[in-house]
């Protein structure tokens, strides 16, 4: 876990070097400052192998189709080169659907927070079920902006780069109902990491709708780098004594969100 804490910290550096280097080696009378709204319609997910492998007692279903909104600016060295950063909030996560059919649920996988769920506020763990984790973040993502010249009327995008994830909330539901942790020291929100990075990249085209704005549309995706997840949560249930919330052997759970973001800037 330290390596690879060592080596985001490291790509986010490297990416920060490039974006120096960047803009001492290009043209500064061709700055120019673009800021606007943001706006996606996306697709998300939890990828965990321990759950992928758990049919039938769990099974990823229908991604959320959630919004990813909020506001951003782009800053271009030249027609060609910019950095772009964007201040957004993202409501994403993973549905479920299960059957315990009789069995102790695996404790690998997310079927058992469910059933530590269902135990703590005293319902029956048998049968069908469908659950849900809802992750909500404030994202900050500072990406590379490359273009064609992007003085014409039309002109191709890519923008590349980190993002950095603050956990704001978390909300799980089992059975179409709002569910929490009684009886116990833990809640939703210590189940993951509060910070986490990722990498985000989109691609798209731009029209310069005159002198001052500019509309985009972009294909975007991004995925973490680092388990979302938080295994070091300890718990403690009536009272009892503290021990790990997630079993030992559970593997890492990634956060991946796509789809197409829409943008309006204004560009001074």
């Amino acid at each position: 876990m330290k390596n690879k804490t060592v080596n985001s910290k490291q790509l986010m550096m490297a990416f920060f070097v490039v974006i120096l280097v960047v803009g001492y080696s290009t043209n500064i009378n061709a700055q120019s400052l673009e800021f606007g709204i943001r706006y996606e319609a996306q697709f998300t997910g939890l990828i965990n192998k321990n759950d992928h492998e758990a049919a039938p007692e769990l099974s990823n279903t229908t991604t959320f189709q959630y919004l990813n909104f909020g506001v951003g600016a782009i800053y271009n060295f030249n027609k060609n080169i910019g950095v772009a950063v964007d201040v957004l909030f993202s409501r994403e996560g993973q549905r479920y659907a299960g059957d315990f059919d009789g069995k102790l649920p695996n404790p690998t996988t997310y079927s058992a927070v469910v059933s530590t769920q269902l135990l703590l506020n005293n319902q029956v763990i048998t049968g069908n079920y469908v659950a849900k984790s809802e992750l909500n973040y404030f994202k900050l993502p500072i990406m590379l902006s490359l273009t064609t010249d992007n003085t014409k009327p039309v002109f191709l995008t890519m923008l590349i780069g980190p993002q950095i994830n603050f956990l704001y909330d978390v909300a799980q539901e089992v059975n179409n109902t709002d569910i929490d942790f009684p009886n116990s020291t833990i809640t939703a929100n210590d189940l993951y990491r509060h910070i986490t990075i990722n990498g985000v990249i989109e691609a798209g085209a731009g029209y310069n709708l005159g002198n001052h704005f500019v509309l985009s549309a972009h294909l975007r995706l991004d995925y973490s780098l680092k388990d979302v997840e938080n295994k070091n949560a300890f718990v403690s249930y009536y009272g009892g004594e503290s021990m790990p919330f997630y079993n030992p052997n559970r593997s890492e759970t990634h956060s991946i969100t796509g789809g197409m973001l829409i943008s309006l800037d204004f560009k001074l």
